[in-house]
Formats: structure tokens, sequence, C-alpha cells
């Protein structure tokens, strides 16, 4: 659209302002890590070519010596650089994105890798997802530390502050340095003419010059390009932090079921047979009836122990496999389950008791949110892969969010090469079906 007259000087006044203003942000987010650089090399460079100064040696060892300075100077310089660009490199990446949507529109996303979650073990050591660690703020810190310098996204950061500084950089400050150089010149006696000559050309290329911005943030400042192995090992280290928190769950809930349950039972019983012992000589009825309740505490105390071993592994899905096993399931199930199968015969046993336990939490989550009244769990083997889908006629808007039971149904199956899929519309029916690659025995 062509301005009219009278606004294409204003028009043009605002774009060149405007344009030297973006130029100075971009110097601005571009060349802190050059700066340090500049810094460091000029101070280095005064240190190190101090050694040999004066040296009265031959030439072939004075430039020895200058070869291994200018060396020591670039490694001062990488060094620098490099610890800069942890400190500051995710901080300026995002400064620029905001900046690349403000001025283009371009939206632009990054992957930054997580703090993964702290988990205390049996043993008393802090577990941050790599390590162990004897206290909970060393874990925290280590945790922080890793998921920040150890993530992939930080250093494609640190591919586009290289590509800034080479590119971006040089040309936003064109304007700039046009503009000084060009006052510098004007003020010095006989160079009044190139000095004004100067500044009109950074004038004028100023409301161009930052939009070579553009096309180097669409491609650099994006999410880092990951390889098949590399998201397959961040699978693995999800996978791996997910089985050792499931673990540890699972040992603090075995530790608590007896120290509640079995133990405070067993020590009831040794003081009750104590009180026996005393009382058999002088009172033998009451040791008799002492006896009664310490053989009912012990009862009580073998079916918990019964209990809680059929929660680590199941006798019935040991000795009958998985169809009998989720059928004992339903059996207990607070809602009406009907179980139908088409498996021919037993799957190997991780991915039966991994099948089993998914099956078991998607009937425990229908019956704590799903307000249903019938069931079904349908088991299947096809394509040398074994499905279990569970179909209830609740309110539905069932997910796998962040942190959720689904959430870690669905990692655990990722260990087995396995999915989970939803179908859970507002107001139901949901279905869930977990499959899992595996050969039937």
């Amino acid at each position: 659209m062509r301005l009219p007259a009278v606004g294409g000087p204003l028009r043009w006044c605002s774009e060149t302002a405007l344009g030297l203003y973006r130029s100075a942000v971009l110097v601005g987010l571009t060349g802190v890590i050059p700066a340090v650089g500049l810094v460091v090399g000029l101070g280095g460079s005064e240190v190190a070519y101090s050694w040999s100064d004066g040296s009265t040696a031959s030439w072939f060892v004075r430039a020895l010596a200058a070869l291994g300075e200018t060396l020591m100077v670039i490694v001062w310089i990488a060094v620098a650089a490099w610890i800069t660009h942890l400190l500051v490199s995710r901080t300026l990446s995002q400064a620029a994105r905001q900046r690349a949507e403000h001025w283009l529109g371009m939206r632009i996303q990054a992957e930054y890798r997580p703090v993964p979650p702290i988990t205390r073990m049996a043993t008393g050591y802090w577990w941050d997802g790599k390590e162990y660690h004897r206290s909970e703020r060393e874990a925290r810190r280590r945790a922080r530390m890793n998921a920040r310098f150890h993530d992939p996204q930080l250093q494609w950061d640190g591919l586009w502050a290289v590509v800034a500084a080479g590119a971006v950089l040089p040309v936003a400050a064109l304007p700039l340095v046009g503009l000084v150089g060009g006052l510098y010149m004007t003020l010095a006696s006989g160079l009044v003419g190139y000095g004004i000559a100067v500044m009109a050309a950074s004038l004028v290329g100023a409301p161009f010059a930052w939009r070579i911005f553009g096309p180097l943030a669409a491609r650099f400042l994006g999410p880092a390009p990951r390889s098949l192995l590399g998201r397959r090992v961040e699978e693995l280290e999800a996978i791996r932090a997910d089985l050792t928190q499931t673990q540890a769950a699972e040992l603090e809930r075995i530790e608590r079921g007896l120290h509640d349950g079995a133990q405070a039972r067993l020590v009831a019983m040794g003081m009750s047979m104590g009180a026996a012992e005393q009382l058999v000589d002088t009172d033998p009825e009451a040791a008799k009836r002492i006896l009664a309740d310490a053989r009912a505490t012990s009862a009580t105390a073998l079916a918990e122990l019964r209990s809680l071993v059929r929660g680590i592994n199941p006798p019935v899905l040991a000795e009958r496999g998985l169809v009998d096993a989720v059928r004992a399931l339903a059996l207990d199930a607070p809602v009406e389950v009907t179980v139908n199968s088409a498996v021919p015969s037993r799957p190997e046993r991780p991915v039966e008791s991994a099948v089993y336990f998914a099956v078991a939490e998607l009937l425990a989550n229908v019956a704590k949110h799903a307000q249903a009244s019938e069931v079904t769990v349908e088991l299947g083997y096809a394509k040398e892969t074994l499905t279990a889908t569970v179909t209830d006629d609740g309110v539905g808007g069932a997910a796998a969010s962040e942190g959720s039971g689904l959430s870690g149904i669905e990692r655990r199956m990722t260990a087995f090469g396995g999915c989970l899929e939803i179908e859970s519309p507002t107001g139901g029916p949901t279905h869930i079906t977990v499959a899992v690659p595996c050969a039937l025995s």
C-alpha cells in the first residue's frame, strides 16, 4: 500500500528510528558472549605476551613462546565463552524468541528439559534420576544442574549464539557503527563530507539491517533437533526414573504394611505369651485366654502377610496366568466387571505382570473416578501384540496428564515397547487399551 506523499517522510523517519532501536536490541542480545571473549582476549594477551617480553633467546625459541602464548589466550577465550554460554545463552535465546514474536509475529517454542523429581529411597539416599545423594538438598541441586547444563536445547541455544555472533551482530551493528563513525568524522577537520555520507548511508540502511534476524531466528531458535537415538535415550532415562520411583513407592508400601500390620501383631503376640508364661502356674484359665487371643492375633498377622505378598506377586497370577488373575480382580471389584479373553496361552512373565498391574490400576481408577455401573475387560492377542482394553460407562474425561496414574501406566508400558491408547470423551464411555508386543509360551 502506497502512503500519501505527506506521510512518506514521516514514515521513513519512524522506520529509521525503529530500525536503529531494533538493531541496538539485537546487538545487546547477540554481543554478550563476543564481548566477554574480546575482554578476556585483550586482557589475556596483555598477560600472556608479557611472559616472553624482553627475551634474548633465539628467534626459533621466541616463535615457539609466541605460539604457546597465543594458544593460551585462545584457551582462555574458549573457556570464558563456554562459561558465559552456560550462564546466559538460555536467557538471551528466550529474549530473542520474545523479540521474534513481538516484531515478526513468529511464535517459536523451545523445549527445555524439566527438573526431574527427587525420590527418597528405602536405603535413606536420594535419587535425582541419574545418581544417588546423601541429602535432599544435594539431590535437588544436582537435579537442577543436570536439567539446565545437560539440556540439548541449551546446546542448540549455543549454536544460535555462534550464528548470531557471526551474522546478526555485524549486520545489525552496521547502522550504529556508521552513525558513530560518521559523527566522529564530521567533527574531525577535513572529513565533514565523508562523515555526512557515512551517516546518511547508515540511516538509509537502518530499516533493513535488523531484518537478517528473521530467517536466522526461524532456523536456529526453535526446538533442538533430536535424532532417533537421542529420543530413545531420553525415553529410557524417563522410564528408568519412573521405575525407580515406582520401586521406592512399592518398598515404602511394603515397609508400612509390615510395620503397621504384621510387626505390631507379632510384638503383641510376644507380650501376650510373656504374660501367659507368668500366669500359667497361678491362673491357668487366664493364661489359656491370653494364648487363645495370641493364636487369633497370629492368624490375623498371617492373613495380613499373605495379603501383602499377594500385592507383590499374586499367587493366582503366578499359578494360573493373566486371564484368571484378571478374573479374580473382577470378582473383588466394587462394580460389575465382565472379562472376555481371546488369549490362547500365557505371555512372557514380565509382560504378564505388567499388564496385570496395569489392568488392576485401571479398574481402581474406574471405581474411584468414573462413576460407572458396568465395566468390560477385553484381553486379546494378535500380530504378536497382547492387548487389554478396559471399557466403562462412566462420566469420561480420562487423560494421561503429567503425574497421573494413566501417565505412569503409559511410561511403564513404554519400557516394554508398548503403548497406552485413551478414548474418553466427556460423558463417556471410556475405552483404554494397553498394548504390549510379546511372544506367547
